[in-house]
């Protein structure tokens, strides 16, 4: 429980930074603080500060308006400072950390009275890597060819790499006017070319590096390292808990986590987890490694043992060649793929997990033969940084154990992928639980084949669980849906909450029956047949627009939108602009441009403009949804967890698909009303929400919209 001091901490805080002119308190801001500082304060710990209560989680869906960024931190930030804890705020959308970053958190430091600092947190991979330039930049200016361009030219990367564009790099970096950091460049770069002036944990030697007191990467850690207030993404955070925590980020056992857009972390979770590779592509990575390897033996002493173990495992490449061999010819020839929407993909997945008897052999065989070159990599490594430290006699000297490092970090990252996908493929599975999810996708482009494996587990709930709900201090969860059909329980189920956690629903600020309409029209075509719905929207899609000119239409699939945007008339086709014209970034300046000009501008979008897009007052009026946003029926994962539902007698439409439709439903229908002067109408091209039994459970979700259906 709070004490009284701890209680007038956050009051007075709260009161200095309400007295600003022109503020006004919100309710359910002060509701939102209310909950999260009793959380807290029932949060138990021992005489070391570490908690010795139960795991448990706050839980906070509070809508747009509330103001959730100053809730939360006033509530957690002063008993942070207090108790000299940090605090993790995690972002799933970039547009979302700019925010935090450049201006929630100075107006809180700047009229709080709170006396606390602040820092960005990325992973290194953001950020510019001084050695591999070097190594780049010698190559290019005629100097002796050095591990990494081989290992680079072995590899077949692409990308528009040149030497003036290595020396903007280093020219700008070493003028103190770029950081490094590759979202600051004032130009888009290049993934291919990132790739090559880039690191990550496995390819960098840290403190070992001859560069490391100037690194970008650890310039920026100083930052953050230091700060109260750590502000990073989902990823990063999930990357440094799959390191044991407290690696990247600060401990997770002292500090608070604030997720914001909660919504994203299970399945941010379960993409962590998802293991994957293709048959050629790991073919030609064994041939990548075997040239490398055979590179780096003349700079080996003549008697030293790594010579041996070098050779010793040709014979190990040669059997993994020969099993993925056989598994691309098998699962080629024999099998029932099924077409993909993406171009020219097919796919396959494995029914309840299980794999035939052939490729469980080859799996196992495979893994045996990577988990050998696993090993010998782990020597080689170790050798090298014992050459970086000045004490090896393997014959590498510091300036070439440099050299090599990354090249050797890059292939131990190629093989402990291979190695995980064939251990995911070969385990048993375990007796009562669900069984995992295994899918293939054959790519056929430009005249390449390849076959990729997946596998992931169906929930990340259980990892969630134990790496971190059960180690962190306190976590506070919160976005502007987070409930499904009005209850939490999908959330807890996917993110694995534990059984003390609190939930709370926060009420709006904004009264959306005076301010907006929810409107259904009547229609002749059935949503479920594709081509009769597509057909309808052509020929009525500019009546249901009406007069409005801020528009968006929301579309469940690309083919949809496409075939709707060629279909219309040419003249209003000069007023849309689709997702795929251009970033989303981009699609929103040059819409508001055409508003501020009193143009009419028509977006047409995907899921991913169906929330993070802001466009307050009159840059939108009218948000049209083309269907119910129900899961793609073929998601392999998701087909995979409704079969194992089905197994068990439950039904998975009700307890997965429908809850997961609503709380898209709510989040495109939320990119209507964004302040408390907008107004305007959501309409819903798609009659099941009046004739299906589900359609009403989905209509009650929704906010309390004035109700036009005909």
């Amino acid at each position: 429980m709070l004490s009284e001091q701890q209680k007038s901490l956050i009051q007075d805080s709260y009161r200095k930074f309400t007295a600003r002119e022109g503020f006004r308190p919100r309710y359910g801001q002060r509701l939102m603080i209310a909950e999260i500082a009793k959380y807290i304060g029932s949060i138990e710990e021992n005489s070391e500060g570490l908690r010795i209560s139960d795991p448990a989680v706050c839980v906070v869906e509070a809508g747009t308006g509330t103001g959730k960024t100053l809730a939360y931190s006033m509530a957690v930030l002063p008993l942070a400072l207090e108790q000299g804890r940090k605090v993790v705020i995690s972002t799933a959308t970039t547009a979302l950390q700019e925010q935090v970053l450049a201006k929630d958190l100075p107006e809180l430091s700047k009229h709080s009275g709170l006396d606390f600092d602040y820092a960005l947190a990325k992973g290194r991979g953001r950020y510019l890597c001084l050695s591999k330039l070097d190594q780049l930049l010698q190559n290019l200016g005629g100097g002796e060819q050095s591990a990494l361009p081989l290992f680079i030219a072995n590899d077949g990367l692409g990308g528009d790499l040149d030497q003036a564009t290595l020396e903007g790099f280093l020219s700008a970096y070493a003028g103190n006017n770029w950081d490094g950091d590759r979202d600051s460049w004032p130009k888009a770069i290049d993934q291919e070319v990132w790739r090559q002036v880039s690191t990550d944990n496995q390819q960098c030697s840290n403190r070992r590096c001859s560069y490391f007191s100037t690194c970008p990467y650890y310039e920026s850690r100083k930052r953050w390292e230091d700060a109260d207030v750590v502000v990073a993404n989902h990823d990063l955070v999930l990357s440094d808990l799959a390191l044991g925590g407290g690696v990247i980020l600060p401990p997770p056992e002292s500090s608070y986590y604030v997720f914001d857009e909660a919504h994203h972390l299970a399945d941010k979770a379960l993409g962590h987890f998802t293991v994957g590779g293709g048959l050629k592509a790991m073919e030609n990575g064994l041939k990548s490694m075997t040239k490398s390897l055979s590179e780096l033996s003349p700079y080996l002493g003549p008697s030293h043992p790594l010579h041996k173990q070098i050779e010793d495992s040709t014979k190990t490449t040669e059997q993994a060649h020969h099993w993925l061999t056989q598994a691309y010819e098998q699962l080629a020839l024999g099998t029932d793929w099924e077409e993909d929407d993406n171009g020219g993909n097919k796919r396959f997945r494995f029914a309840e997990g299980e794999i035939p008897e052939t490729l469980e052999e080859i799996a196992g065989q495979l893994k045996h033969e990577y988990a050998s070159i696993c090993r010998l990599l782990d020597a080689i490594r170790s050798e090298v940084t014992r050459a970086v430290d000045e004490k090896s006699d393997c014959g590498l000297n510091k300036e070439e154990g440099e050299q090599w490092f990354p090249v050797i970090g890059s292939l131990c990252n190629r093989a402990e992928a291979a190695f995980d996908l064939w251990n995911f493929y070969s385990k048993m599975r375990k007796e009562g639980g669900p069984p995992d999810a295994r899918w293939m996708v054959f790519r056929d482009h430009e005249n390449q084949s390849d076959i990729w494996l997946y596998g992931s587990p169906l929930s990340a709930g259980g990892v969630l669980r134990e790496a971190l709900w059960k180690k962190s201090y306190g976590a506070i969860l919160t976005s502007a849906t987070l409930t499904a059909l009005g209850r939490f329980d999908r959330l807890a189920n996917k993110a694995g909450l534990p059984e003390k956690s609190v939930y709370h629903c926060v009420p709006s600020p904004f009264n959306f029956n005076e301010v907006a309409t929810l409107r259904i029209p009547e229609m002749q075509s059935d949503p479920g047949n594709s081509e009769a719905h597509t057909n309808e929207l052509v020929d009525s899609l500019e009546d249901w627009i009406g007069d409005h000119h801020a528009v968006l239409v929301l579309f469940s699939s690309r083919k949809q939108m496409n075939d709707v945007y060629y279909g219309m008339a040419r003249t209003l086709r000069e007023e849309i602009m689709t997702q795929d014209d251009m970033s989303k970034q981009e699609l929103v300046e040059t819409h508001k441009r055409r508003i501020d000009k009193g143009q009419r501008s028509i977006l047409f979008g995907l899921a991913s403009l169906a929330e993070g897009i802001d466009l307050p007052g009159n840059y939108l009026s009218h948000v049209l949804i083309a269907k119910i946003p129900f899961a793609v029926p073929n998601d392999p994962l998701e087909q995979s967890m409704s079969e194992w539902l089905e197994a068990q007698g439950r039904n998975p439409f009700m307890e997965i698909t429908v809850p997961d439709a609503s709380l898209k439903l709510i989040q495109a229908c939320g990119r209507l009303i964004r302040t408390e002067q907008d107004r305007g109408v959501v309409t819903i091209l798609d009659r099941r929400l009046l004739t299906r039994r589900y359609g009403n459970m989905l209509i009650q979700a929704l906010p309390p919209y004035r109700k036009d259906f005909y």
